[in-house]
This record gives structure tokens, C-alpha cells and sequence, in this order.
């Protein structure tokens, strides 16, 4: 959906448009990430990613949350401001 999302977002040309942008190809970039090493740390155990390659994912994963936040805040202030 993130990246569907992104894609969505190539045809705005404002400055703002720029800004959601960006936070919508970090977002996609750490969660690509992240399901990457999702796979390759899979084979660690037969239960699955290790504590520590858990530690990673989650980080990666909680990286694409912010920026996912901040798009939210960006695109509620421009709303907010265009309004007036």
C-alpha cells in the first residue's frame, strides 16, 4: 500500500508535494529494508529471526512509522493552512 501511496504522489508538483514525497520513498525505503532482512535473517533459527535481527527489523520498521507520522503532520498543516 505504501508504495501504491508513493506512486500516487509522483504527480504533484508543489513544495509540499515534494515534501510527502520524500517521506513516502524513506517510508518505503525502511520497510523494503527491513522485509529484507526479514528474509535473510529468517534461516537464523527454525523459530525464525533471532532476538537481535528482531531488534533490527523493529527499528527499521519503527524508521518508516516516523516518517509515515511526519507525512501525516506535513500534509495536515498544508490542509489546515490552505483552508484560511
Amino acid at each position: 500500500m505504501s508504495l501504491i501511496a508513493t506512486g500516487l504522489k509522483l504527480g504533484d508538483r508543489s513544495q509540499v508535494g515534494a515534501l510527502l514525497l520524500a517521506a513516502g520513498l524513506v517510508a518505503d525505503l525502511l520497510l523494503i529494508t527491513a522485509r529484507i532482512f526479514w528474509v535473510v535473517f529468517e534461516s537464523d533459527t527454525e523459530m525464525g529471526p533471532g532476538p537481535e535481527s528482531m531488534v533490527m527489523i523493529v527499528s527499521l520498521a519503527s524508521g518508516a512509522l516516523l516518517a509515515n507520522i511526519v507525512s501525516v503532520v506535513i500534509l495536515i498543516g498544508d490542509t489546515l493552512m490552505s483552508r484560511r
